[in-house]
């Protein structure tokens, strides 16, 4: 619970976010409005919709963070006017269509934190018909970067005092998606647009998006910075940018090569980034013509796990429960609606007391099951 309440006070106490998601909301909630806050986590934003106005929010969050916005709005008086929803938007559905979608999952990239299949699911199912969304535009920029620490970050495991057996995972590092917090002179050239995302409309599964970076001057090109800007309401824009005074306190995506490249003031560096956000996939590709030398790296290598998980679900591919899957299977078999958690546990231990290593395993391990799939 303590990383739940860390992410979410940092969320809290960013004032420049709390206050241009304020002057969105005031803009763009009417008085009455029903509004949903998918992936609520605080429910502060709900709080801000209630305080303009609205009728009632429904905050939807997977996480403990929950009970943080269930206490929070009731203490505050706002109990009445809200409901809370524990599950994952794409699989909960609402009492009520909404006039007003909001959500703030907008990663370090802006794409990168699941907000475009995020937002279209809720437009589709939440949304009444000329409904509203907050935010509604998308810009994604890039930057070329020099940067000593986002460089170690890439290739810390070739650094000096790592044990050669170590070595290899570099290549990991190399094609990871790092999160940053730049500084201006870190920035070696760009920012330059990649995109304009259109949050209301219909948008593809795949991504590909190329940008051209001129060098501002002489320096160590060690990767690209993703960052970006998003609309929350008419001329109300939130930004992560690291050359803005005005940039919300939120990490940048940093991309590296398997460089270090010398680049001179004036040259380009084309980029290519392609994403499928939905599966967290990201590949770029930088081609720096003065010298012709190419990066090409992508996160489905960067992923330890990745290659074997693709290998259970090809279509061929006949899947076994897993020892844990056939623990829940047998706990959850005992859910008849008539026996207490006290007696499940019982007849857990008393029939399957080889299920796990020791009875308080066992016992946790009905807990956990019983705690996260039942009513």
């Amino acid at each position: 619970m303590s990383s739940v309440l860390d992410e979410h006070l940092g969320y809290v106490a960013d004032a420049i976010r709390l206050e241009q998601f304020k002057s969105a909301v005031a803009q763009v909630v009417r008085q009455g409005d029903r509004v949903a806050d998918v992936g609520c986590g605080s429910a502060v934003l709900g709080l801000l919709c209630l305080q303009a106005g609205a009728g009632h929010v429904d905050a939807v969050d997977s996480s403990a963070a929950i009970e943080i916005a269930r206490q929070s709005l009731t203490a505050a008086g706002w109990g009445d006017k809200a409901s809370f929803i524990h599950g994952k938007s794409f699989q909960v559905e609402l009492p009520e269509a909404a006039d007003i979608v909001i959500c703030d999952h907008v990663g370090y990239f802006g794409f990168d934190y699941g907000l475009i299949e995020t937002m279209a699911d809720a437009r589709r199912r939440f949304l009444k018909p000329g409904g509203r969304l907050i935010p509604g535009l998308l810009r994604l920029q890039l930057g070329a970067v020099e940067s000593d620490k986002c460089h170690q970050l890439a290739v810390g495991w070739r650094a000096p005092g790592i044990p050669r057996e170590f070595h290899w995972l570099r290549q990991h590092g190399i094609n990871t998606k790092h999160a940053v917090n730049l500084q201006a002179d870190e920035v070696l050239a760009g920012p330059a647009e990649l995109a304009c995302i259109d949050l209301q409309a219909e948008n593809p599964d795949f991504f590909s998006w190329t940008a051209e970076l001129t060098m501002a001057r002489d320096g160590i090109l060690h990767g690209l910075a993703g960052w970006f800007e998003c609309e929350l309401a008419e001329n109300v824009w939130m930004t992560n940018s690291p050359l803005s005074a005005q940039a919300i306190k939120r990490s940048q995506a940093f991309l590296p090569i398997d460089g270090p490249l010398v680049v001179k003031a004036g040259d380009i560096v084309s980029a290519t980034v392609m994403a499928r956000p939905a599966d967290h996939l990201i590949a770029w590709e930088v081609r720096h013509p003065a010298t012709g030398k190419k990066f090409s790296h992508s996160t489905w290598l960067g992923d330890l796990l990745m290659q074997e998980q693709l290998g259970k679900t090809r279509p061929d591919h006949v899947p076994q429960l897993s020892r844990v899957a056939r623990a829940k299977a047998l706990v959850m078999g005992y859910c008849d609606g008539r026996r207490s958690v006290a007696q499940i546990q019982e007849s857990v231990l008393r029939e399957h007391p080889d299920l796990f290593p020791s009875a308080g395993e066992i016992t946790r391990f009905v807990d956990a099951v019983l705690g996260g799939n039942t009513e």
